[in-house]
């Protein structure tokens, strides 16, 4: 499953990681969704045309995609960003 990391700055903005935005399928000026059980956050696409987000089967492809993407090296999990940055600050 692709992950990605992002920082919150200081007036609490966070930018979508790109591998993210290409799985939803959002571009600028798109609206995003946010829904939390109280653990954790779901980022979900909306549209004001429910249409545009493709079917079910393109939503899966962007999935497929990104996650040859991260095979490939192109991205790397949160887990190992979040290592290197703890190594690296010796945390």
């Amino acid at each position: 499953m692709p992950s990605a990391v992002s920082a919150i700055t200081q007036t609490g903005q966070v930018s979508i990681p790109k591998i993210i935005r290409e799985i939803l399928g959002v571009k600028p000026h798109d609206q995003v969704q946010f829904v939390s059980d109280g653990e954790r956050v779901q980022i979900l696409a909306v549209s004001e045309n429910p249409l545009t987000l493709g079917t079910q089967e393109e939503f899966f492809e962007r999935v497929r995609l990104a996650e040859a993407a991260c095979e490939a090296g192109e991205y790397a999990p949160a887990g190992e960003v979040g290592r290197q940055l703890r190594e690296k600050h010796g945390l």
